[in-house]
């Protein structure tokens, strides 16, 4: 993240449903937190495995090769601390993204790569495995993060962002998101840690990005999330993997510095099903079992059951209304998510 962390308090993502059959008259959710006490009826942090039926991937890179039609070249645009980028310090081979960092002289010669001039990405899910630059020394910095690339505004969401002093401990990193239409870089993030040296094996991180909320989760576990949507970005964004080098109070401190190596590993993003999002369903004795899973406008239904030990998402932009008759039986669960009046394509 590229100002100063400000501060906000954890959330928990577990949630309790109690199991039992819930007839639910003349429910309308334009909200999700309006349904969060109801039996049966879930909301929770929503990934591509808990979901599959509205996720489709989109795109993937297993670095077996670098691939040039996803990240353009080898070299970034720009820089954001005191590295010199070199295409040289750059590799993708078997499975792994390799990104270097060199001090020659008194230069930091490192890695990085952006999709600047091939590819945005829209709301959806990302994750990418991860293993940081080996603790011990202050000053390596950057990681899995995204950016509008629109000048004069901040648009970013940080996924994984260890600055140079986390990457000393190598048990903490930062995950964070800038308000799309303030200027001056105003942020909701937070420091993460406790955990075991995250530079001593790969870790899953994770974005769960929507027009509501974004949230991010370290090996399917969430970390942080964020529900205010002045922080939530809207604008199409790039995705980078970079090696930087803290400018700030985390600079490296030592007069030596060994050569540090970052290594991603299986990047992912799937995108949400949608038909333009211009058509919603009212519907009695509703099919779930045949249904086109995608985000709708909205849902109007009624006289209709969920079927038996089956877990369904129903997502639209404006709103689902559950009317009389509507049934969750025991042993399944409903999730219904609203996308803030906004199609997330």
């Amino acid at each position: 993240m590229r100002g100063k962390a400000q501060q906000t308090n954890k959330q928990t993502n577990k949630q309790t449903n109690k199991q039992t059959n819930y007839p639910v008259n003349k429910l309308r959710c334009f909200v999700l937190l309006l349904i969060i006490a109801l039996p049966n009826i879930n909301i929770r942090g929503q990934t591509p495995s808990e979901d599959p039926n509205h996720y489709t991937l989109d795109t993937q890179d297993n670095f077996n090769y670098f691939n040039y039609s996803i990240w353009g070249s080898k070299l970034p645009n720009n820089t954001w601390g005191l590295e010199t980028y070199d295409s040289s310090k750059v590799t993708a081979s078997g499975g792994v993204l390799t990104l270097r960092c060199d001090k020659v002289g008194s230069n930091y010669i490192s890695g990085g790569i952006e999709t600047v001039n091939t590819k945005s990405f829209s709301y959806g899910y990302f994750e990418i495995e991860s293993q940081l630059p080996a603790s011990g020394t202050q000053g390596p910095w950057g990681g899995f993060w995204l950016h509008s690339g629109i000048g004069g505004f901040w648009n970013e969401i940080d996924i994984l962002e260890p600055n140079g002093c986390d990457c000393y401990y190598g048990t903490q990193f930062h995950s964070g998101s800038f308000k799309p239409t303030n200027p001056v870089g105003e942020n909701n993030a937070e420091t993460y840690g406790g955990y075991s040296d995250l530079s001593s094996n790969y870790n899953k991180y994770s974005l769960v990005w929507s027009p509501k909320y974004i949230k991010v989760l370290l090996n399917d576990d969430l970390v942080w999330e964020i529900d205010d949507v002045d922080y939530v970005p809207y604008n199409p964004m790039y995705l980078f993997l970079t090696f930087q080098i803290d400018d700030g109070g985390c600079a490296p401190d030592a007069p030596t510095f060994p050569t540090k190596y970052w290594r991603f590993k299986n990047f992912k993003y799937y995108k949400l099903k949608t038909d333009g999002c211009n058509s919603g369903i009212t519907q009695s004795n509703f099919n779930f079992t045949s249904h086109n899973y995608q985000v709708q406008e909205y849902y109007k239904l009624t006289n209709s059951t969920v079927p038996n030990n089956s877990n369904i998402f129903l997502r639209a932009t404006d709103y689902v209304e559950l009317g009389n008759n509507f049934t969750v039986p025991n042993g399944s669960t409903l999730t219904v998510i609203t996308h803030f009046n906004t199609c997330p394509d």
